[in-house]
């Protein structure tokens, strides 16, 4: 198999180009950093409906072929890998032009539809195409997350019990909205961390409504999980507080403690918790990490898929399972 590996880029914007101008994030921070980071990716082709954002991406890197029309850069091009980083709406047409051309490995940004139907109608022609569908719940990549798989995996504190989020998404945002952002990374996360899939055991609010507070109980396994999805803020919290039978750990956007049980300071006969670690040091890798496992799918055929389509496809059946009561009758 050839050294280098050619990708292509479906939408630039946010998450596919400009977050890489963000001052104050861990880079690479978008799919173009991760491809650049890559030794042995090389970018081949760019696409956009978008002549402003195509004109904008010919001025940053020049000498791509750049594209108003995604299935002819995919025809054209035919990378080796392709990103999806379009609009939402956008992503079934084109994972289907891609599994058309049988693209080897394609990247789809999250959610995967703004509709369960509409990914569900694609499961099939995933499963007979030849190609890797990888979803970009990044998470699954971020060397944090993977430490909490790990000390939760091995029970080092002792057995996990319960979970409480806090998923928290600017002023006007409505909770059905927030869910199908930032929520797919939660519910997927959670399903990475704990090792068990999620069962929706109830939720209440009013997800449509701006300021309204959606709260989800479920369970993972024995583990109970309380979600709190809400907007009516004016920051952004992403927040994950796993409590275990002899400690505690906290992670999430910013967030990252550790802590351990012992004999009390403050009672009697009593154990209270003390703060061992009080940050996460270092890089996540959490968009160069996704990278290397692409290029590793591409150059390993038949290799696992560590974030796969039905991945992704579940993430939309629990969203489905939360909002489904809530939603009036028409």
């Amino acid at each position: 198999m050839k050294q280098t590996v050619n990708c292509a880029l479906a939408g630039l914007g946010r998450i596919a180009v400009t977050l890489e101008d963000d001052p104050l994030r861990e880079k690479p921070a978008s799919h173009l950093g991760a491809i650049e980071y890559n030794r042995i990716c090389e970018l081949t082709g760019a696409s956009d409906p978008d002549e402003e954002k195509r004109n904008a991406f010919a001025r940053r890197y020049p000498g791509c072929p750049l594209y108003g029309d995604t299935p002819e850069m995919i025809r054209e091009v035919k990378p080796d890998i392709l990103h999806i980083a379009s609009e939402t709406d956008t992503h079934m047409p084109l994972l289907k032009a891609a599994l058309e051309e049988r693209i080897p490995v394609i990247v789809c940004e999250k959610p995967l539809s703004n509709s369960l139907e509409e990914a569900r109608a694609l499961l099939d022609m995933v499963d007979a195409s030849g190609s890797v569908v990888m979803v970009n719940h990044e998470r699954r990549f971020s060397r944090d997350y993977q430490e909490v798989r790990g000390l939760v995996r091995d029970k080092a504190l002792g057995e996990l019990l319960s979970i409480n989020c806090r998923l928290y998404m600017g002023r006007t945002r409505p909770p059905e909205k927030i869910l199908y952002h930032d929520g797919t990374h939660m519910i997927d996360i959670l399903r990475f961390i704990t090792g068990e899939d999620l069962t929706v055991l109830g939720s209440w609010g009013i997800p449509a409504q701006e300021k309204g507070t959606l709260m989800v109980l479920a369970s993972a396994g024995e583990c109970m999980i309380n979600l709190d999805v809400s907007g009516g803020r004016d920051h952004l919290v992403f927040e994950l507080d796993l409590s275990f039978e002899r400690g505690r750990i906290r992670i999430g956007n910013g967030v990252y403690e550790i802590w351990i049980s012992e004999e009390s300071p403050y009672y009697t006969g009593f154990r209270s918790l003390k703060k061992s670690c009080s940050e996460w040091s270092g890089r996540t890798a959490y968009f160069s990490d996704m990278m290397n496992h692409a290029v590793h799918l591409y150059k390993n055929p038949g290799a696992r898929c560590h974030s796969s389509f039905r991945d992704g496809l579940r993430v939309l059946e629990l969203i489905d399972d939360i909002l489904r009561p809530l939603m009036p009758v028409n």
